[in-house]
């Protein structure tokens, strides 16, 4: 563990980074021991750090990597859990456990955090608990995994937050559908509430069109909503409108 000793000797009182924590206690957390420790320690530094020494490298090239093994997790893990699912469905669910929020998530239920190598003024500006930065480590770190064991591996340690897998789609389940899922919830008001559509602004140019929609219901503007098409504009007002009227 030589590297680490390095860097241990690099992180004095004078210098301008901070010391991370033992890599023995994020593999506990993990439940994976690594082979080349090196490489684990890539995945924690963050691009802030710098040890002026060409032997100490930044998680973005792990990031990349790491970024297409859970992709190809998800997809596997999707395709097996929903056999019946059309592959439009399936990729609205991987792009949601994809979404850098929920891959923080996981980060945080492993105190990622407190592990990473990054800069003494973007810790003192609590850097290391932004959503991106934790995002960006966690995908380090399973890239990380990857190249010191094989694909097998990364997926089962992926696997042990499948709990969170199923709790995100099924928190997030509006989304798929949020214009349904409104006309649902209305339906079962006992006054049967009228809700209507109205496009109130478009600008920008022929290939780029910004449209604004207004979802009112019995004459109330109840959620805005803007997109590149009348048709996301409308979704986002209508999980506006969720968001306002079934705010659990």
């Amino acid at each position: 563990m030589s590297l680490l000793n390095s860097l241990k000797k690099a992180l004095t009182p004078g210098s301008s980074e901070t010391e991370p924590r033992e890599p023995s206690l994020i593999e506990a957390q993990i439940g994976y021991q690594f082979n080349q420790v090196s490489l684990l320690e890539e995945a924690l530094t963050h691009p802030s750090f710098d040890s002026k020494n060409e032997r100490f490298r930044n998680n973005q090239r792990l990031e990349f990597l790491g970024d297409s093994v859970i992709g190809c997790i998800f997809a596997k893990w999707l395709f097996q859990s929903f056999p019946d699912f059309p592959e439009g469905d399936l990729s609205k669910k991987k792009s949601l456990l994809a979404n850098g929020e929920n891959l923080a998530e996981i980060a945080r239920t492993i105190n990622l955090h407190d592990h990473l190598i990054i800069g003494k003024s973007e810790r003192l500006s609590h850097g290391n608990l932004r959503r991106s930065v934790l995002e960006d480590a966690f995908e380090a770190l399973i890239g990380a995994i990857y190249l010191d064991s094989n694909f097998a591996t990364a997926e089962r340690i992926m696997l042990r937050w499948e709990g969170l897998f199923h709790s995100t789609l099924e928190n997030k389940s509006s989304e798929f559908n949020p214009k349904g899922k409104l006309q649902e919830f209305l339906q079962s008001q006992p006054d049967n509430p009228k809700i209507s559509y109205h496009l109130t602004k478009q600008s920008g140019p022929d290939h780029k069109k910004e449209f604004v929609v207004e979802l009112r219901i019995n004459g109330t503007t109840i959620g805005i909503g803007t997109g590149q098409s009348k048709k996301k504009a409308e979704e986002q007002a209508a999980q506006a409108a969720l968001r306002t009227l079934s705010p659990d």
